[in-house]
Protein backbone atom coordinates (compact mmCIF):
# COMPACT_ATOMS: atom_id res chain seq x y z
CA UNK A 1 0.00 0.00 0.00
CA UNK A 2 1.44 3.37 -1.48
CA UNK A 3 0.40 6.60 -1.09
CA UNK A 4 3.07 8.60 -3.48
CA UNK A 5 5.42 8.03 -6.27
CA UNK A 6 8.36 11.31 -6.60
CA UNK A 7 10.88 11.32 -9.01
CA UNK A 8 13.93 13.60 -9.02
CA UNK A 9 14.79 14.09 -5.78
CA UNK A 10 18.04 15.27 -4.03
CA UNK A 11 18.29 15.12 -0.64
CA UNK A 12 16.72 11.67 0.10
CA UNK A 13 20.21 9.22 -0.73
CA UNK A 14 22.85 10.01 -3.21
CA UNK A 15 22.52 11.17 -6.81
CA UNK A 16 19.05 12.04 -8.13
CA UNK A 17 16.30 9.30 -6.15
CA UNK A 18 12.67 8.42 -6.91
CA UNK A 19 11.00 8.52 -3.79
CA UNK A 20 8.32 5.80 -3.29
CA UNK A 21 5.81 6.34 -0.24
CA UNK A 22 4.68 3.97 1.72
CA UNK A 23 1.25 3.76 3.85
CA UNK A 24 1.76 2.44 7.30
CA UNK A 25 3.59 4.01 10.65
CA UNK A 26 3.68 2.84 14.69
CA UNK A 27 4.48 6.29 15.50
CA UNK A 28 2.11 9.35 15.78
CA UNK A 29 4.72 12.61 15.49
CA UNK A 30 3.04 15.12 16.29
CA UNK A 31 4.97 17.29 14.06
CA UNK A 32 4.38 14.68 10.94
CA UNK A 33 5.09 16.23 7.96
CA UNK A 34 3.22 13.22 6.03
CA UNK A 35 -0.10 12.78 8.02
CA UNK A 36 -1.61 10.44 5.26
CA UNK A 37 0.86 8.09 5.30
CA UNK A 38 0.16 7.24 8.86
CA UNK A 39 -3.35 4.42 8.31
CA UNK A 40 -2.42 1.35 6.75
CA UNK A 41 -5.34 1.74 4.41
CA UNK A 42 -6.17 4.68 1.60
CA UNK A 43 -7.90 8.20 2.57
CA UNK A 44 -9.49 10.58 1.24
CA UNK A 45 -7.81 13.90 0.94
CA UNK A 46 -10.54 16.73 0.39
CA UNK A 47 -10.27 20.12 -0.36
CA UNK A 48 -13.10 22.40 0.14
CA UNK A 49 -11.73 25.31 -1.56
CA UNK A 50 -11.54 23.52 -5.06
CA UNK A 51 -14.88 21.56 -4.39
CA UNK A 52 -17.11 23.39 -7.26
CA UNK A 53 -20.08 21.03 -6.43
CA UNK A 54 -20.68 19.33 -9.85
CA UNK A 55 -21.99 16.23 -7.52
CA UNK A 56 -20.24 13.58 -9.81
CA UNK A 57 -18.64 12.31 -6.44
CA UNK A 58 -22.61 11.59 -5.24
CA UNK A 59 -22.75 8.75 -7.99
CA UNK A 60 -24.29 5.67 -5.85
CA UNK A 61 -21.47 3.82 -7.40
CA UNK A 62 -19.09 5.17 -5.20
CA UNK A 63 -20.65 3.80 -2.52
CA UNK A 64 -21.66 7.30 -0.38
CA UNK A 65 -18.33 8.00 0.11
CA UNK A 66 -19.12 11.45 -0.57
CA UNK A 67 -22.00 13.11 0.54
CA UNK A 68 -23.92 16.53 0.53
CA UNK A 69 -24.79 18.82 3.85
CA UNK A 70 -26.13 21.70 3.92
CA UNK A 71 -25.21 22.30 0.34
CA UNK A 72 -21.28 21.23 0.82
CA UNK A 73 -20.26 18.44 -0.34
CA UNK A 74 -18.36 16.42 2.45
CA UNK A 75 -16.09 12.82 2.65
CA UNK A 76 -18.39 10.34 4.91
CA UNK A 77 -15.37 8.77 6.39
CA UNK A 78 -17.10 5.91 8.33
CA UNK A 79 -17.46 4.14 4.39
CA UNK A 80 -15.52 2.67 2.46
CA UNK A 81 -12.48 4.58 -0.57
CA UNK A 82 -13.53 3.75 -3.59
CA UNK A 83 -11.44 3.27 -6.05
CA UNK A 84 -11.46 5.55 -8.82
CA UNK A 85 -13.47 8.47 -6.58
CA UNK A 86 -10.48 11.26 -7.32
CA UNK A 87 -10.68 10.96 -11.50
CA UNK A 88 -14.05 11.90 -11.45
CA UNK A 89 -13.74 15.37 -9.63
CA UNK A 90 -13.04 17.76 -12.34
CA UNK A 91 -11.43 20.54 -9.84
CA UNK A 92 -9.00 18.08 -8.07
CA UNK A 93 -10.76 18.66 -4.60
CA UNK A 94 -10.47 14.91 -4.28
CA UNK A 95 -7.21 13.20 -3.89
CA UNK A 96 -7.16 9.00 -2.96
CA UNK A 97 -3.77 8.51 -0.39
CA UNK A 98 -3.18 4.62 -0.72
CA UNK A 99 -2.88 2.21 -3.60
CA UNK A 100 -2.36 -1.09 -3.56
CA UNK A 101 0.54 -1.87 -5.81
CA UNK A 102 2.59 -5.35 -6.58
CA UNK A 103 6.41 -5.55 -5.90
CA UNK A 104 6.36 -6.35 -9.98
CA UNK A 105 4.29 -3.70 -10.97
CA UNK A 106 6.10 -0.91 -8.88
CA UNK A 107 9.85 -2.12 -9.55
CA UNK A 108 8.86 -1.82 -13.52
CA UNK A 109 7.34 1.91 -12.83
CA UNK A 110 10.36 2.76 -10.64
CA UNK A 111 12.73 1.41 -13.40
CA UNK A 112 11.57 3.95 -16.01
CA UNK A 113 14.04 6.49 -14.40
CA UNK A 114 17.28 3.89 -14.35
CA UNK A 115 19.41 6.21 -16.76
CA UNK A 116 19.28 8.55 -14.47
CA UNK A 117 20.13 6.79 -11.59
CA UNK A 118 22.86 5.62 -13.96
CA UNK A 119 24.13 9.10 -14.77
CA UNK A 120 24.00 10.48 -11.37
CA UNK A 121 24.75 7.29 -8.87
CA UNK A 122 21.54 7.32 -7.31
CA UNK A 123 18.50 5.02 -7.42
CA UNK A 124 15.13 4.61 -5.14
CA UNK A 125 14.15 5.63 -2.04
CA UNK A 126 11.63 4.28 0.00
CA UNK A 127 9.77 6.90 2.64
CA UNK A 128 6.82 6.64 4.45
CA UNK A 129 5.51 6.56 7.09
CA UNK A 130 7.91 4.03 8.08
CA UNK A 131 8.43 1.86 5.29
CA UNK A 132 9.79 -1.33 7.82
CA UNK A 133 5.90 -1.60 8.30
CA UNK A 134 5.40 -3.91 5.35
CA UNK A 135 8.76 -5.58 5.57
CA UNK A 136 7.81 -8.19 3.42
CA UNK A 137 7.05 -5.79 0.44
CA UNK A 138 10.22 -4.46 0.91
CA UNK A 139 12.07 -7.18 0.53
CA UNK A 140 10.67 -8.08 -1.99
CA UNK A 141 11.22 -4.84 -3.68
CA UNK A 142 14.97 -4.54 -2.68
CA UNK A 143 15.62 -7.71 -4.10
CA UNK A 144 14.26 -7.23 -7.23
CA UNK A 145 15.66 -3.89 -7.95
CA UNK A 146 19.35 -5.34 -6.87
CA UNK A 147 18.86 -7.52 -10.00
CA UNK A 148 18.15 -4.49 -11.96
CA UNK A 149 21.03 -2.85 -10.95
CA UNK A 150 19.16 -0.42 -8.64
CA UNK A 151 20.14 1.09 -5.60
CA UNK A 152 18.23 1.33 -2.95
CA UNK A 153 17.57 3.93 0.13
CA UNK A 154 15.27 3.47 2.78
CA UNK A 155 14.14 6.66 5.41
CA UNK A 156 13.85 4.63 8.63
CA UNK A 157 12.72 5.61 12.33
CA UNK A 158 13.16 2.45 13.63
CA UNK A 159 10.23 1.68 16.10
CA UNK A 160 9.99 -1.66 14.72
CA UNK A 161 10.49 -5.10 15.88
CA UNK A 162 14.27 -6.35 16.10
CA UNK A 163 13.29 -9.01 13.47
CA UNK A 164 12.12 -6.80 11.17
CA UNK A 165 15.12 -5.33 10.79
CA UNK A 166 17.07 -8.23 10.49
CA UNK A 167 15.27 -9.28 7.66
CA UNK A 168 16.56 -6.06 5.56
CA UNK A 169 20.18 -6.49 6.65
CA UNK A 170 21.37 -8.51 4.32
CA UNK A 171 21.30 -6.32 1.21
CA UNK A 172 23.40 -3.55 0.22
CA UNK A 173 20.82 -0.67 1.20
CA UNK A 174 21.83 3.28 2.21
CA UNK A 175 19.64 3.37 5.68
CA UNK A 176 18.78 7.49 6.55
CA UNK A 177 17.92 6.92 9.88
CA UNK A 178 15.82 8.90 12.41
CA UNK A 179 17.03 9.87 15.45
CA UNK A 180 14.29 12.29 16.93
CA UNK A 181 16.08 11.75 20.82
CA UNK A 182 17.51 10.06 23.77
CA UNK A 183 14.68 11.29 26.18
CA UNK A 184 12.42 8.26 26.51
CA UNK A 185 10.12 10.37 28.23
CA UNK A 186 10.33 12.88 25.97
CA UNK A 187 9.51 10.11 23.01
CA UNK A 188 7.32 8.63 24.52
CA UNK A 189 4.89 11.94 25.05
CA UNK A 190 5.10 13.02 21.48
CA UNK A 191 5.54 9.97 19.66
CA UNK A 192 3.91 7.38 21.43
CA UNK A 193 7.11 5.35 20.75
CA UNK A 194 9.46 3.03 22.98
CA UNK A 195 12.51 4.93 22.79
CA UNK A 196 14.75 1.65 24.40
CA UNK A 197 13.68 -0.55 21.40
CA UNK A 198 14.24 2.05 18.59
CA UNK A 199 17.23 3.05 20.01
CA UNK A 200 18.79 -0.91 20.26
CA UNK A 201 17.93 -1.28 16.58
CA UNK A 202 19.98 2.25 16.09
CA UNK A 203 22.67 0.36 17.72
CA UNK A 204 22.49 -2.79 15.77
CA UNK A 205 22.09 -1.42 12.75
CA UNK A 206 25.32 1.00 13.34
CA UNK A 207 26.97 -2.09 14.28
CA UNK A 208 25.98 -3.74 11.25
CA UNK A 209 26.21 -1.37 8.05
CA UNK A 210 28.82 0.52 6.29
CA UNK A 211 26.34 2.73 4.96
CA UNK A 212 24.32 5.12 7.54
CA UNK A 213 23.13 8.58 7.51
CA UNK A 214 21.73 9.88 10.49
CA UNK A 215 19.00 12.58 10.67
CA UNK A 216 18.04 14.63 13.33
CA UNK A 217 14.58 15.92 13.03
CA UNK A 218 14.73 19.67 15.01
CA UNK A 219 11.66 20.06 16.51
CA UNK A 220 11.05 23.13 18.64
CA UNK A 221 10.00 22.55 22.10
CA UNK A 222 10.92 18.65 21.43
CA UNK A 223 14.78 18.46 20.53
CA UNK A 224 15.97 21.69 20.03
CA UNK A 225 17.85 22.79 23.58
CA UNK A 226 21.19 23.07 23.98
CA UNK A 227 21.00 20.50 27.02
CA UNK A 228 18.61 18.26 23.85
CA UNK A 229 21.68 18.69 21.51
CA UNK A 230 24.40 17.62 23.90
CA UNK A 231 22.68 14.64 24.53
CA UNK A 232 21.91 13.28 20.98
CA UNK A 233 25.30 14.18 19.91
CA UNK A 234 26.74 11.85 22.62
CA UNK A 235 24.55 9.22 21.96
CA UNK A 236 25.51 9.07 18.23
CA UNK A 237 28.91 9.84 18.99
CA UNK A 238 28.84 6.49 21.37
CA UNK A 239 27.95 4.26 18.33
CA UNK A 240 29.80 1.30 17.76
CA UNK A 241 30.32 1.52 14.08
CA UNK A 242 30.83 -0.90 11.72
CA UNK A 243 32.81 2.11 8.84
CA UNK A 244 35.77 3.89 10.65
CA UNK A 245 34.32 6.94 8.06
CA UNK A 246 33.05 9.99 9.44
CA UNK A 247 29.81 9.11 10.82
CA UNK A 248 27.36 10.93 8.63
CA UNK A 249 24.24 13.28 10.20
CA UNK A 250 21.94 15.39 8.73
CA UNK A 251 19.79 17.99 10.44
CA UNK A 252 15.96 18.20 9.41
CA UNK A 253 14.17 21.51 10.23
CA UNK A 254 10.50 21.51 11.32
CA UNK A 255 8.45 22.82 8.51
CA UNK A 256 4.78 23.90 8.31
CA UNK A 257 3.67 22.38 4.93
CA UNK A 258 1.67 19.13 6.36
CA UNK A 259 -1.20 21.60 7.75
CA UNK A 260 -2.89 21.68 4.65
CA UNK A 261 -3.00 17.64 4.69
CA UNK A 262 -4.27 17.67 8.14
CA UNK A 263 -7.41 19.85 6.86
CA UNK A 264 -8.08 18.26 4.23
CA UNK A 265 -7.99 14.43 6.33
CA UNK A 266 -10.86 16.15 8.22
CA UNK A 267 -7.88 16.13 11.45
CA UNK A 268 -7.04 18.76 13.33
CA UNK A 269 -3.14 19.52 13.54
CA UNK A 270 -1.58 18.24 16.95
CA UNK A 271 1.20 20.56 16.52
CA UNK A 272 1.16 24.35 16.61
CA UNK A 273 4.79 25.75 16.96
CA UNK A 274 6.66 28.11 14.81
CA UNK A 275 9.81 27.11 12.16
CA UNK A 276 13.03 27.28 13.57
CA UNK A 277 15.12 30.11 12.36
CA UNK A 278 18.07 29.03 9.79
CA UNK A 279 20.42 30.31 12.19
CA UNK A 280 19.57 28.11 14.93
CA UNK A 281 19.72 25.11 12.27
CA UNK A 282 22.94 26.05 11.23
CA UNK A 283 24.21 26.21 14.89
CA UNK A 284 23.37 22.26 15.34
CA UNK A 285 25.56 21.90 11.71
CA UNK A 286 28.50 23.65 13.38
CA UNK A 287 27.94 21.77 16.67
CA UNK A 288 28.66 18.24 14.30
CA UNK A 289 31.41 19.29 12.43
CA UNK A 290 32.65 20.32 15.44
CA UNK A 291 32.46 16.96 16.79
CA UNK A 292 33.96 15.64 13.60
CA UNK A 293 31.01 14.15 12.31
CA UNK A 294 30.15 14.94 8.43
CA UNK A 295 27.39 16.99 7.88
CA UNK A 296 26.71 19.29 5.18
CA UNK A 297 26.82 22.89 6.53
CA UNK A 298 25.41 24.07 3.46
CA UNK A 299 22.09 23.01 4.99
CA UNK A 300 18.92 21.45 2.62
Amino acid sequence: MIFDVQRFSTHDGPGIRTIVFLKGCSLRCQWCSNPESQQRGPEILFDAQRCIRCGSCLDPKFGGAMREVDGAIVPDRSKPVPEGLARVCPSLAIRLAGREVSVEALVVEVAKDKVFFDKSGGGVTFSGGEPLDQVEFLVGCVGKLGAEGIGVAIETCLAVAPETLEALLPYPIHWLVDVKHVDAGKYLDQTTGDLDQTLANVRALSLASTRVTYRIPLIPGFNDSDEDRGRILAFLGSLERASADALRVDILPYHELAAGKYLQLGRSSPYDRRPLTSERADQWRQALSDRGFSVDLGGR
